[in-house]
This record gives C-alpha cells, structure tokens and sequence, in this order.
C-alpha cells in the first residue's frame, strides 16, 4: 500500500485495514506506554469495535473514520484517526499516538488533514476518540495522577508535537475532584430540601430491569440539555443503546437518579464507580492464553473501587434555574459515600461552563487535572 504523506527521514504513514494492520494499531500504545503506571489501557475489544466498520458499532451509521498508522522500516512508530462527521462542524482527530518525534507526528497530522481535506472538510479539531460524546482532549497538566475511566492520559510531550505542526488551543475541559469523607455546607442540603418542597421535585434511581426504555428517557434529555454547548452534537437511539449497555456493568455499582417534577422526568445524574484501575489491572485483554485472567483482574479490582467519576448531569432547559442540579448532585453524593465511594471525579467540564464550574465549587470541588481540544485550519 503506498503512503499518503512523504515519507520524512524514513517515516511512512498508510491507511490501516482490518485484520492484523488493524491489530498492530490497537497494540502500539501497549510498547509506547510500557512501563507507564498511569496509562490506562483500553480493551482490545472495544477498541476493535469501535474502529472496525463490519463490527457495526453504530457511530459508523453516520460517520467515516479513516485509521493511519506510521512505521519506520516494519515498526510502528506513531498512529492517529481521522474521523468524518456530518454532525460536526470540522473533520476530527484522535487516537493518537507518537514516539517523540515532530516527524512521526508531523507525518500523522498530514495524513489526517490531507484525507480530511480531500473530503471537504475545511478544520480540524481534536483530539476526539471519536467525538465528544467519547474520551477526549489532550492532557496538558497532570501527568503524576491516573486517570479516571474514560478520560484520556498522554505523555506531556505531545503538547509540544501538536503546537510544533501548528494546530491551537480551541477550549480547556476541566476536571474536579470532591472528597466525600468532608460532610457538604449545610446550605447546601437546606437547597436541597427547598428544592424538593416548591417545585414538587422527587428523584428516583434507573430502572436496570427496563433498560431500553429509560435508555430512550436519558437519551431524550441529554440531547436537549446539551443542545447548542460548544462542540457538541446528539446522539442517535443506536449509539445511546450502545452505550449504555456497555457501561451496564457499572450502573449496577453506580448511582444514576432521575428527577421527576409532577411525575415527568426533568433531569437525571450518573455517578459510576471508577473503573480505570480495573481496566489497568486487565492490561487491555480480558482472555489470555484462553483462560479469562484479564477478566479476573478486572472484577476484582472493580470490587475495590472507592473512586467514583460524576459522568453526567443533564436538566431539560424549562426547569434549568430552580436547583435541580443541585438535588441531584447532594443526593447523588450522598448516595455514593453510602455505596463506598470516598472521592469523585467530576469531569469534564467546559472552563466557560461557569455555572456548572460554580455549582461544583459549592459542593467542596478542586480543580484537578486539564484536558485540552486543539484546532487548526485546512
């Protein structure tokens, strides 16, 4: 297969097909990262149907996602995605991966952006793994701290390869962390409580064993509430079903409150258990050598979580400005100190999102790590 950039100092970049190109894509962090106890690797699985368009992961319903991979000689030296989404004002990137060199990722961003341009697109934003609805943003500060789950780590050297080929800070996403062992102000819980009263507000957990049905509630509310914030886009019925079934697991151990004003559903809130160190604990495959050791680990570690992120909190737009939120962070937190959880991770959030910023301030947050999305023009 012939390269779709010039090939810098020996560095050759192709598109990757499935099967074992594919395979040595999804593996090469697996050598860059080696050694590396905060990197959290992802399952092999899940990353495979995520990339592999005959797997039918629904995000390729309506976007094209184009792999590329760069080696020197015959080893794999650095990798990126880009990704083609009519829902999204410019061509996406993500994925990435380098060794530290400005020609290895220097022949990468070419890649993407040739392959982005030659299909109209005229920008490019990332990295998104592969949108905003999944793992995105570039570490930027915070390298000595594990990520919670779903939320991307990298060296600190590829903010230098991204700014050396030209690409610009587009917007921070911040994360915050919350201890749950300090009791929360008291005028918090009296919001609480005043909430419930004048807006005749009560919360209910999920229903697990109708899954689909409040699958379709929370999809509902959490493309109205997020209608109109920067970067984002809906989701379809398929990629939201998709998504929660994966994260099923979890809602059992989690927290997930829905808020119903006169009986109809006005917001919801999902705290899950971290699952990062569980997912570190597998090193990226649940079966080795035929026995399920991977999945061993990872329930085991699971069961020890005491580590919680904030995932999401949506409020559909007529009842924003009444403290909603605010109910079903307190009860949501409460909740989860009861389950074992003694920190969460609220992330991410946007740094110009000031009243949710305001509102984690007021339940005891500190900012932590930040995550940035970078742009550049084609």
């Amino acid at each position: 297969m012939s390269p779709v950039a010039p090939p810098p100092a020996g560095v050759t970049v192709t598109p990757v097909r499935p099967g074992a190109e594919l395979t040595a894509f999804i593996r090469l962090p697996h050598r860059l990262y080696a050694g590396n106890p905060y990197w959290t690797p992802p399952l092999d699985a899940g990353q495979r149907a995520l990339l592999d368009p005959a797997r039918r992961h629904p995000f390729h319903d309506t976007a094209t996602v184009q792999p590329f991979l760069a080696r020197r000689g015959r080893r794999g030296v650095g990798r990126i995605v880009a990704v083609d989404d009519p829902r999204q004002n410019e061509g996406g990137f993500g994925l990435f991966e380098s060794e530290a060199s400005p020609e290895v990722s220097g022949a990468l961003f070419t890649a993407a952006s040739q392959w982005l341009r030659s299909r109209g697109r005229e920008a490019l934003l990332g990295p998104l793994n592969l949108s905003t609805n999944h793992e995105c943003g570039l570490l930027v500060d915070g390298f000595d701290t594990p990520p919670v789950m779903l939320m991307p780590y990298n060296p600190a050297h590829y903010q230098d390869l991204f700014e050396a080929f030209g690409l610009k800070p587009a917007k921070d996403l911040w994360s915050w962390t919350i201890d749950l062992t300090v009791p929360f102000p008291e005028r918090i819980t009296r919001l609480r409580d005043r909430v419930a009263q004048r807006h005749r507000c009560v919360l209910r957990p999920l229903d697990l064993d109708r899954l689909d049905a409040e699958a379709d509630m929370l999809r509902r509310i959490y493309n109205e509430a997020w209608q109109g914030s920067w970067g984002f886009h809906p989701m379809s019925e398929a990629e939201f079903r998709y998504t929660v079934r994966e994260l099923k697991p979890l809602l059992h151990r989690g927290v997930t409150l829905v808020a119903e004003v006169d009986g109809v559903p006005a917001g919801f809130g999902m705290i899950l258990p971290d699952a990062a160190p569980a997912l570190r604990a597998a090193r990226g495959r649940l079966w080795t050598y035929g026995l399920p050791l991977g999945a061993v680990r990872l329930v085991r570690e699971l069961r020890r979580a005491e580590t919680g992120r904030a995932l999401l909190i949506g409020i559909l737009a007529k009842h924003r400005g009444k403290g909603i939120d605010a109910l079903l962070r307190v009860a949501g937190l409460e909740r989860a100190r009861e389950l074992g959880m003694r920190t969460l991770n609220a992330s991410w959030v946007l740094e110009d999102n000031t009243a949710s910023n305001r509102g984690i301030v007021a339940m005891g947050g500190r900012r932590g790590v930040t995550h940035r999305l970078y742009e550049l023009g084609l």
